[in-house]
């Protein structure tokens, strides 16, 4: 994948409060956050998570060796890809910009988020 400077997005899309944009985005602008907000709800490839060994529910992180298949409830403690349908809560702070393949993004009251369109 090119560096995200070398790309430039088709459109934009605020996101105002408790709205969902569903697209092929490829990064996210936090603007701001209410005072409580520390996360952002999104979908999307390419989004790993640390996993403790059997703690999987096997619905929501693929298997580690490429296959596709959903992780089942029992392997070792690593790292894991998110399937892309289901929402992960994001760590996000003002003024950041998130970079990646999202195809969801869900914003709460209070939220002003622009997503990059590719």
């Amino acid at each position: 994948m090119a560096h995200p400077s070398f790309s430039f997005p088709t459109k934009s899309i605020i996101i105002n409060g408790a709205d969902i944009v569903e697209a092929d985005i490829f990064a996210i602008q936090v603007l701001h956050l209410p005072t409580d907000g520390t996360t952002i709800k999104v979908r999307g490839s390419g989004i790993f998570e640390q996993l403790a060994a059997n703690d999987s529910d096997g619905s929501t992180h693929l298997k580690a060796d490429g296959s596709g298949d959903n992780l089942g409830g029992t392997h070792v403690a690593g790292l894991y890809e998110r399937l892309s349908t289901v929402d992960t809560n994001m760590p996000a702070a003002e003024g950041a910009t998130i970079y990646g393949n999202f195809n969801r993004v869900e914003g709460i009251s209070g939220d002003v988020l622009v997503c990059y369109i590719k």
